[in-house]
């Protein structure tokens, strides 16, 4: 993140900043705040992200951007750093989809088919593509920035690096059959695949559906890992994709040198799977594919249940797991926000005591003073080793992240608490006036976000560490969750202003 004319670099450590064993303090940059004077319209920003014009355009243009920097004449233009994400990446894209389906089916449709268009044909060790997996970013090669992370990182285009895309691909595709029944009429739809064959939107889904069996049936016990095959990959192929994120209970780094896994990428793949087997069942009359996927998904819940779940501090589902150096599963025993995201799945249904006991638990971990803060659910409790309030995934608060789990207590009659969930992420939008892609998880009783870049070199791991940035302005995932809320209390007779 290169400083503007405007910002301000300082060596100074801030007063609310600790510095673990092995960090030493790089810099500070102060970053001139911009602010805006009115609350912004979620619906007028999804607009701009799917390149729509009209609300009844939504879901004809394009998929939705991850991100765009707000763009109003009497603020100053933004900063590079505002404006990292401006294409379109497939999970940021597919949870766009799939939160906005009650509303805008379409955009689920066009978002799939072009992320089918995309879909890896082939194996390409630069571009991390592997045949039936979905795209992690689909930027033009000729792109300022792709040329960039090529030339540092040798990244090809479009790059494949993610885990969870493909699992979320069949999740947002069943969803939008699930409409209607004239939906089911898409998964005969043809497209051209990357290699010139002509496919059906059936033929992209049992091609995702291989991926994910192709990387069960080769998992000792059975589970979705990730790891990059590009030495300057991203190392952690998930929604949390800092370097830090993956982490066990004493600070130290997940090993990246082997497989780990994360938790809701498991249940993800899990309800993708039950989808998938409906599908089969249902409209392309494959019974028997029906049935190998719902024992491959049987399986699936069972090593979840047995791998991600400790009983220590109440019982909670851990963040995930990595190998030691003789390739044996090790829990990454945090409490995060990621084990909140198996309340919004089929994995924790049911009246069976062992069921309702994690499910309960899981619960009262999400609704503890060291996850739920003013804005909603930390990205990681605040007793953690490496909680830092304004840290990328260690410690602030991601809206979508939080309403997803408000989805998933809503599910299992916590009506209460999800509203309060939804009444805080709407009430930061009030204080921030803009849809930010976090705000910080302090302790504070109002809402706000990073202001300043704080780069740390890590002595143990021998590289800069970024341990506090500023967020995107209009981050997608943020505008949908704020446009879902406010399409439900509309449904409700209850009418705001976002």
């Amino acid at each position: 993140m290169r400083p503007s004319d405007h910002d301000e670099i300082t060596s100074v450590l801030p007063d609310d900043i600790k510095l673990l064993p092995g960090e030493r303090l790089l810099n500070v940059i102060h970053h001139e705040p911009r602010s805006f004077g009115r609350v912004p319209s979620s619906l007028q920003q999804i607009l701009r992200l799917t390149g729509a014009q009209l609300e009844e355009e939504i879901g004809r243009s394009r998929p939705s951007v991850a991100s765009l920097s707000f763009d109003i004449e009497e603020v100053n233009s933004a900063p590079s750093h505002l404006r990292l994400y401006e294409v379109v990446f497939g999970r940021d894209s597919l949870r766009v989809a799939i939160d906005l389906i009650p509303s805008y089916p379409e955009l689920a449709r066009i978002t799939t088919l072009m992320l089918a268009t995309l879909q890896g044909t082939e194996y390409n060790t630069s571009r991390e593509e592997e045949p039936g997996r979905i795209v992690h970013e689909a930027r033009d090669q000729d792109d300022p920035l792709a040329i960039e992370l090529s030339t540092e990182l040798g990244w090809g285009w479009p790059y494949y690096g993610s885990v969870d895309a493909t699992p979320e691909f069949i999740r947002t595709l069943a969803a939008y059959c699930n409409v209607s029944n004239e939906n089911t009429q898409f998964l005969f739809e043809t497209y051209t695949a990357r290699d010139g064959r002509q496919c059906t939107i059936a033929d992209a889904m049992g091609s995702a559906v291989d991926w994910i069996i192709m990387r069960l049936e080769s998992n000792p016990e059975g589970i979705l890992e990730y790891k990059s095959v590009l030495p300057k990959g991203i190392e952690n192929q998930v929604w949390k994709d800092s370097p830090d994120a993956y982490h066990h209970s004493d600070g130290s780094l997940a090993n990246h040198n082997a497989g780990i896994a994360s938790i809701e990428v498991q249940t993800t793949a899990y309800d993708a799977l039950l989808d998938a087997a409906i599908i089969y069942e249902n409209h392309l009359q494959q019974d028997d594919t029906s049935s190998m996927l719902r024992e491959h998904a049987e399986k699936l819940r069972t090593a979840i249940l047995h791998e991600f779940w400790t009983d220590e501090k109440g019982g909670y589902f851990v963040l995930g797991t990595d190998r030691d150096e003789l390739g044996n599963l090790r829990q990454l025993k945090v409490r995060t926000s990621n084990m909140g995201h198996a309340l919004n799945s089929r994995l924790l249904e049911g009246a069976d005591p062992y069921i309702t006991e994690r499910r309960q638990a899981v619960v009262r971990q999400i609704l503890s003073p060291e996850l739920l803060c003013v804005s909603g659910v930390r990205t990681l409790a605040s007793d953690e080793v490496r909680f830092r309030p304004g840290a990328y995934h260690n410690g602030s608060v991601w809206l979508w992240d939080t309403h997803h789990i408000a989805k998933g207590l809503r599910r299992h009659g916590y009506t209460e608490d999800a509203d309060d969930l939804d009444r805080r992420i709407l009430e930061v939008i009030d204080e921030t006036r803009i849809f930010p892609e976090y705000v910080r998880g302090d302790f504070s009783e109002r809402a706000s976000i990073n202001t300043r870049t704080i780069n740390v070199w890590d002595e143990t791991h021998q590289r800069i560490n970024k341990i506090e940035q500023p967020p995107q302005e209009v981050q997608a995932w943020t505008v949908a969750a704020i446009l879902a809320i406010k399409k439900r209390l509309e449904r409700r007779g209850i009418f705001n202003n976002y």
